[in-house]
């Protein structure tokens, strides 16, 4: 059976370093299947840390988040909804919600008072990412929120659009939320806990700190940064060898043929595909120079590789929905044998159990 591995140790490095740059409370971001490294592992080995806050987007990980971290950890939900369930629901399980609207704020507000609570929130800012959020003009909109009294700002928040290389976007993004809370601050009321920094943003704007900062990605070693970090890449695809067969030379490779092998060729089938995520992967390009040669580079010859017996072989054409063909020419692979897939973990399939070692 195909499996995703995390290395445990490499993880709580990661983790560890990220603790260690932040120097402010750090928010674990565990949407999306913890990053691919599963909610509840993902939490865990935050928690483990001493990580006591996390954030989700769905309102389907509210429970088994909270099962994995208690009742005593802080879950905001960074998903602004007027919907009267929605809010009803993050009411409920005693998360923070997240204000992004008028609209937002009146249903939390409702679903507050049919609760008898003060419902716990954040402010969200749209800075320039377009996303749900306050933009900073609508601060008569943002004061009388914090007027209300059915809800009970704790802190606010923005995110930025391009921090993986564009510092100077990223800081006039800050700016904007800092005048944000300054206002708030001067028409008396408590801004709260103010948090900006993602991932790329924890190591290429410094000052993003803020009071705390929201880190995802930077656990699965897989940020874009402008200078190295001691961040390890975490994770890859285990896939097993099924066959191997010989293919005469000017034999075609897949769907149309496009492919074509100029010698004989000893091929490899390993039993994964893009259904697993391999061959999905795309990272963002750090700059626009960057994502120029990358595009040159994959018109040149764009090359997947598979790692089989601790050696890199390349791939026949494109991966396939459950086969990725491999030339081992040469070696002495076998059907049995176990590949390695570099895979960004947020790709594969969450039906590929996840295996920690």
């Amino acid at each position: 059976m195909n499996r995703y591995v995390i290395d445990r140790a490499l993880l709580e490095g990661n983790i560890a370093c990220v603790l260690q740059a932040a120097s402010v409370p750090v928010m674990g971001v565990v949407k999306a299947n913890g990053y691919g490294f599963g909610l509840r592992e993902m939490a865990l080995a935050l928690k483990a840390q001493g990580v006591n806050s996390f954030a989700i987007t769905e309102l389907e990980d509210i429970a088994p988040l909270r099962d994995a971290v208690g009742e005593g950890a802080d879950i905001l939900v960074m998903r602004s909804t007027a919907l009267a369930d929605e809010a009803r629901h993050v009411v409920e399980s005693g998360c923070i919600a997240s204000v992004g609207s008028v609209a937002a704020a009146d249903a939390l507000a409702a679903a507050a008072r049919a609760a008898g609570v003060r419902a716990r929130c954040h402010l969200k800012v749209d800075t320039g990412f377009g996303r749900y959020g306050f933009l900073p003009a609508q601060m008569d909109d943002v004061l009388a929120c914090y007027a209300r009294e059915d809800l009970a700002f704790e802190g606010m928040y923005t995110h930025f659009a391009a921090a993986y290389h564009d510092v100077a976007a990223t800081r006039a993004q800050l700016s904007a939320l800092e005048q944000v809370a300054e206002q708030v601050e001067r028409a008396g009321f408590a801004a709260g806990v103010r948090h900006a920094a993602n991932s790329p943003a924890l190591f290429n704007v410094p000052e993003a700190k803020l009071d705390m900062v929201r880190i995802g990605s930077a656990f699965t070693g897989r940020v874009i940064t402008l200078a190295p970090t001691p961040l390890e890449r975490v994770g890859y695809l285990e896939a097993q060898v099924i066959d191997v067969k010989t293919l005469p030379a000017g034999s075609g490779v897949g769907y149309g043929g496009a492919t074509r092998v100029k010698r004989e060729t000893q091929v490899a089938f390993v039993s994964a595909g893009t259904q697993e995520g391999f061959g999905l992967a795309v990272e963002k390009p750090p700059s626009l120079r960057g994502a120029l040669s990358a595009a040159k580079g994959a018109a040149a010859h764009r090359r997947l590789e598979v790692e089989i017996g601790g050696r890199a072989w390349p791939v026949l054409g494109e991966a396939d929905l459950s086969l990725t063909l491999v030339d081992v020419t040469g070696g002495d692979v076998r059907a049995g044998d176990w590949a390695r897939m570099d895979l960004n973990p947020m790709m594969v399939s969450p039906k590929v159990p996840r295996v920690y070692v």
